[in-house]
């Protein structure tokens, strides 16, 4: 403890803890030799008897040494402490030093920090350092905030958050997120991909780099966006465009091979001043790196490791929080599908991107009902903080149907259906206006256009009204007037022309749609008319009309396939091309009908291509359900039958088992040797199979035998070869066997398969059925984007679009148009507006969703719970002080009974001494002393005390044990033995004078004698480390100044002890012939202190007297003079000292001006000498 150590103090636990605990919390007079007798009777038992006088005495000393250091001591009780933990005890401890430290401003609340986060105390954070008191500063928590990071200490994140941290300044630097990703834990999934990454990119590059170059490539910002590219998708764009800086920031030393390292080449771009020739491309990036969202970029960190409570709080700080979800929803069922090692690791990855498709849909839920349009904006708006993409995408990549279901997201899918047609037309309507388009100029179709304007000529009469009502000018001050508003109508909101209108109606999805429709089935009755009435040799005009529309549909899908609106790739596209059922059915009809189409035009394969393209037909049939799933009737039964023919393709494995058993069994005991294939087949698979409904065979019944319906040996190819026969001519092969083998097929296949396949029907039926509606509603994305996409013509007539969108691309050049319906790019400002609208919108669906949670039965019955937990604690409390108040109420009776007893016996002596007898003896009570005696608590000796002596405080460092540069200990000398008016029977010190040592019994010279210290016995005699015996005189000059012309601040001229880590005044021993120490003018130079010298007769005498050193004995001790020199901050002097202080940089005496005040480190009587200087210039100290 005189280390500054701490020390932690468990009551209870025997010997000396008890007695130290006991005596803690009293004053030093208090803990007197008497006081500790009683306690180590009480605490050591047999054993006290053992002790001699004088180690008592010893121990009593170390004891009040210990108490006089409270901020060094804590006592953990089990009873009175509110954690009821040793290690809280032990932070308390660790605390409580720091608090105490001399250490100043945000030094000593820093370290205080440190240990709360690494000891996981949110708990004592919360009130023993983030306080009232403390003022903190972003960039003194950065440090904490990162350790709490990387220790996964959610609540610390949180508790640091509201306390001043700002993520924009925590991760300003990219320096510090290279870190965070530098120091992943090595369990984390996509630290690996990252070091194979890496180690791709060497093993890729070593032809090029150097060994040591190659070897120094390790991870950086542009291998993360590299791999969260990959997660996320090759439609988006890289999340951190610019390569990675060199980690130095927070670094904990080499971890397996990961660190972040810039090429020279990179560092000197990044380093160097903008260079007017440089492309737009860096400053574009530059400019975007300014963009960032911080909390977006904590919030990824965090997700990539699944780590759901730090995730959840940096996505409460992020802004683009809706895409910030969607995208960790994708980026999680990625890692869970490629990467978790275990089934419970990717359980939990999909669990948690179904939390944050939960948290998408409430954030969205909050927007729409608020403003619907800036909604709908929300889903379109391209991110610049996810890699250029859009909410809706994002959703539909990472396979988000709730979120797609949501009715806002299928309110905007319905206005891109409708296109700049009114959502609420009819049916009926918008047929009879493809077909009769002038009716749209008579009102008879509504357009959405038509009804912004009408709403916006509303809201310009309700102002006008309003105006009219409340006053023009208090109107104004809130809204332009009406007529500005109609000033600012956007062009999309003009009215529509007679040619926009009919170039609305039929480029909208939804005439398309229905003109494909009509143009479909045309097609497929021209293809059953050529089929069953013009198949002719040579190709008739029908079947002519028939290869161009087929012509027009391939050129189509070759559109489709090319057609990349949302950057995927032609790999990606063409990958989800493939993985798209009703395209593999496309591209099979068309094939189909190529092949048929060859064979047709050959003579001798005419039949055989008829034969195909009938088949085709088939196929082209079946597309038809392709169209119909826009249709919220049809769309979800298509859905159910998709997966029902999944079951059933499960089932006819399992059937086909029974069957071929079954057939290759009663063909082997029917018929003997059947070489014929196509007959083997029909007893094998199409008699077995034909009898699970009902046909049965009459060749496994002697009663149904003819054999007139058989061939004996086979070789008429029309019949069926007979069964062995036997002399008679009839079968030869066991009746009852065949029969038994067909009665437990038919069991099986008949009874149980079937109705197996009824219940995985059924089953899956009442699984979808509850699901439909989303899953519709989630693929009617891709129908609505196709058709949007689509040309407006249908085919044939859309082999004319081709050819112009060919033109226009290939030959003139022309990049492809863009479609802003599903999405936009916002201008700076008004992305701005809806990301803080958002944001805003964030917070109420957090403060609803946690008021939700409060109301829960289950946060409810937490919360009585934990209130029951807080009433029993408080109630043992409260037995516990209850106890104590007892043994004080019983002690204090005891020592009314002691007095009582004394007054009793006083009167008994008083009436015996007059010769006042009485008839009976008198009883016997027990004298004072010995019930003083009989009492264990450890109070009682203390009222003995003088109550003068109790106030009384004597030297402390001059009786310290160990004196300095000695090998030799004072003799232990305890608080009430300190003034030599106190008889001190067992003082036998030992002598020092300088070098020479020595222990004698207490006689000493007769000019020693004469010399005794005023303070009290030190336990030293002699000369010690002083220069002489009795005073040694010492002077501190304090120079000050002001600050500022303003007064400020009081500065004194202080110098730094690097021995005692201590500021420390200019003074020291004085000669007899100087005013001034000799310490001053090796720190000054001759100069100025020639010039200080002058200034004498300015002085001002602070203080004068004894002085609490060290070194002092009971023979020397040490006295100063404290002198006060004020100096003028304008004087030649003062330009003299500074230049000097100057100097002292990077010495081991630094001299430096410093503000008079108690936070300043220095000695305890020059820290008193500067509190009367402060009260001297009538300043606060």
């Amino acid at each position: 403890m005189l280390n500054r150590t701490p020390c932690v103090i468990l009551e209870g636990s025997g010997r000396l803890a008890d007695v130290v605990a006991h005596v803690a919390g009293l004053p030093v007079t208090k803990v007197t030799l008497s006081v500790i007798h009683q306690l180590m009777k009480r605490f050591f038992g047999s054993e006290y008897d053992s002790f001699t006088e004088l180690k008592i005495i010893e121990w009593t000393k170390k004891i009040q040494d210990i108490v006089r250091m409270p901020q060094l001591l804590t006592v953990f009780r089990m009873s009175e402490d509110n954690h009821g933990d040793v290690d809280v005890a032990i932070l308390q401890a660790l605390l409580k030093v720091n608090r105490s430290s001399e250490s100043v401003g945000m030094e000593r609340w820093e370290r205080q920090l440190e240990l709360a986060v690494a000891w996981n105390r949110v708990d004592i954070a919360k009130t023993d350092i983030f306080t009232e008191d403390s003022q903190w500063k972003s960039s003194d928590l950065h440090q904490a905030m990162f350790s709490a990071l990387l220790g996964h200490k959610p609540q610390f994140v949180r508790l640091l958050l509201e306390n001043g941290v700002c993520l924009r300044e925590f991760l300003g630097d990219q320096t510090t997120l290279c870190d965070l990703y530098t120091q992943l834990p090595t369990s984390c999934f996509f630290l690996r991909r990252l070091a194979k990454r890496i180690q791709t990119e060497k093993s890729r590059r070593s032809q090029t780099l150097s060994p040591r170059d190659a070897a120094g490539r390790t991870i950086s910002l542009s291998h993360v966006s590299d791999e969260i590219r990959h997660l996320l998708g090759s439609f988006t764009q890289p999340l951190y465009p610019l390569p990675g800086l060199h980690s130095t920031r927070y670094s904990k030393g080499p971890k397996e091979d990961v660190a972040v390292t810039l090429p020279p080449k990179e560092q000197l771009e990044l380093q160097a001043s903008p260079d007017p020739d440089r492309g737009p491309g860096r400053d574009s990036e530059r400019g975007e790196e300014t963009f960032r969202d911080p909390g977006g970029d904590l919030f990824l960190w965090a997700i990539l490791q699944n780590k759901k409570e730090l995730a959840e709080i940096a996505w409460e700080q992020s802004r683009d929080c809706m895409s910030a979800a969607l995208a960790a929803s994708k980026i999680l069922k990625k890692l869970a599908e490629e990467g978790a090692e275990e089934e419970d690791e990717a359980e939990e990855m999909r669990e948690l991107a179904k939390h944050y498709e939960r948290h998408a849909i409430g954030v969205f839920s909050e927007c729409h009902c608020c403003d619907e349009e800036r909604a709908q904006r929300l889903l379109i708006r391209v991110s610049s903080s996810w890699g250029q993409t859009t909410c809706l995408r994002l959703a539909l990549e990472a396979d988000d149907k709730s979120f797609v279901a949501h009715s806002g997201v299928q309110a905007l899918l319905t206005q891109i259906w409708c296109g700049e047609l009114a959502a609420d037309n009819p049916l009926w309507r918008v047929l009879l206006c493809m077909l009769f388009f002038p009716l749209i100029y008579t009102g008879f179709l509504g357009f959405r256009r038509d009804e912004s304007i009408q709403r916006e000529a509303e809201r310009s009469a309700e102002l006008l009204t309003m105006e009219s009502l409340t006053g023009s000018q208090a109107c104004t001050r809130r809204k332009p007037p009406v007529h500005d508003l109609l000033a600012r109508i956007p062009l999309g909101l003009k009215p529509l022309t007679v040619s926009t209108r009919l170039v609305s109606l039929f480029t909208s999805p939804q005439v398309k749609f229905y003109w494909n429709i009509l143009s479909y089935f045309s097609f497929l009755l021209l293809f059953s008319v050529v089929l069953m009435i013009d198949f002719q040799a040579t190709p008739s005009w029908r079947e002519g009309l028939l290869y161009v529309w087929l012509i027009s549909l391939v050129c189509e899908e070759i559109r489709q396939l090319f057609h990349d609106p949302d950057g995927f790739g032609f790999r990606k596209k063409a990958d989800m091309y493939i993985n798209d059922m009703w395209n593999i059915l496309d591209f099979l009809s068309i094939l189909l009908f190529l092949i048929g189409l060859a064979f047709r035009l050959t003579t001798r394969l005419f039949y055989a291509g008829k034969v195909i393209l009938c088949i085709d037909f088939i196929i082209f049939c079946l597309r038809l359900m392709a169209i119909f799933i826009i249709s919220k009737t049809l769309g979800p039964k298509i859905i159910i039958v998709r997966r029902m023919m999944l079951d059933m393709f499960f089932f006819m494995f399992l059937l086909s088992i029974w069957v071929v058993a079954y057939g290759v069994a009663k063909q082997g005991i029917l018929i003997h040797n059947e070489d014929r294939l196509d007959w083997i087949v029909r007893g094998v698979v199409y008699e077995p199979y034909l009898i699970i409904f009902g046909k049965m065979p009459s060749n496994i019944d002697n009663a149904l035998f003819d054999i007139k319906a058989c061939s004996v040996n086979g070789t008429e190819p029309q019949k069926p070869k007979c069964p062995i026969l036997n002399e008679d001519k009839m079968p030869a092969f066991p009746e009852w066997l065949t029969i038994i083998l067909l009665c437990v097929y038919l069991l099986f296949a008949n009874i149980l398969l079937l109705n197996l396949l009824i219940a995985i029907f059924n089953y899956t039926f009442q699984e979808v059925q509850d699901n439909t509606d989303t899953i519709w509603k989630f693929q009617r994305y891709e129908l609505i984007k196709e058709y949007h996409s689509r040309p407006a013509a249908p085919p044939p007539l859309i082999l004319l679009s081709h050819i112009f969108l060919f033109v226009r691309r290939r030959v003139l050049q022309r990049p492809p148009n863009s479609y802003r319906a599903f999405k936009e790019e916002l201008p700076e400002v008004e992305e701005e507006e809806l990301l803080s609208w958002e944001s805003l919108m964030k917070d109420n669906y957090l403060l609803s969703r946690r008021q939700q949670q409060s109301q829960s039965m289950e946060q409810r019955t937490t919360d009585t719970a934990d209130k029951v937990s807080n009433m029993a604690e408080l109630l043992q409390r409260e037995e516990a002080t209850g106890s104590v108040a007892l043994v004080k109420r019983l002690t204090r009776l005891e020592e009314q009974v002691s007095q009582s007893a004394r007054a009793l016996q006083w009167i008994m002596d008083t009436l015996k001494a007059q010769g006042l007898h009485s008839k009976e003896e008198a009883p016997q009570l027990a004298s004072p002393g010995k019930l003083k005696r009989s009492e264990s608590e450890p109070n009682e000796p203390h009222r003995q005390e003088k109550s003068e002596r109790e106030k009384t405080f004597y030297h402390v460092n001059a009786r310290r044990l160990d004196y300095p540069d000695s090998t030799i200990p004072r003799f232990p000398v305890v608080e009430e033995k300190v003034p030599w008016e106190v008889d001190f029977i067992l003082y036998n010190p030992p002598v020092l004078n300088g070098d020479s040592q020595e222990q004698i019994d207490g006689s000493q010279p007769d000019s020693v004698k004469s010399y005794r210290n005023p303070g009290g016995r030190t336990g030293m005699k002699g000369r010690g480390a002083l220069s002489c015996l009795g005073p040694n005189l010492i002077l501190d000059p304090v120079l000050t100044r002001w600050k500022d012309s303003e007064r400020s601040a009081l500065e004194f001229l202080a110098v730094w002890d690097q021995e005692d880590g201590l500021w420390t005044l200019p003074g020291g021993p004085v000669q007899s012939d100087e005013p001034l120490p000799d310490r001053l003018l090796r720190i000054m130079g001759q100069k100025i202190y020639d010039t200080i010298k002058t200034k004498m007769v300015e002085v001002t005498k602070v203080h004068e007297g004894y002085v609490d050193d060290i070194r002092n004995t009971d023979d020397a001790w040490v006295e100063t003079t404290v002198l006060n020199i004020h100096l003028d901050r304008r004087s030649l002097l003062m330009v003299d000292i500074n230049h000097m202080a100057e100097n002292t940089l990077g010495c081991v005496e630094l001299v430096q001006w410093m503000e008079v005040s108690s936070r300043t480190r220095m000695a305890s009587y020059q820290r008193d000498a500067l509190r009367r200087v402060a009260e001297l210039h009538q300043r606060t100290f």
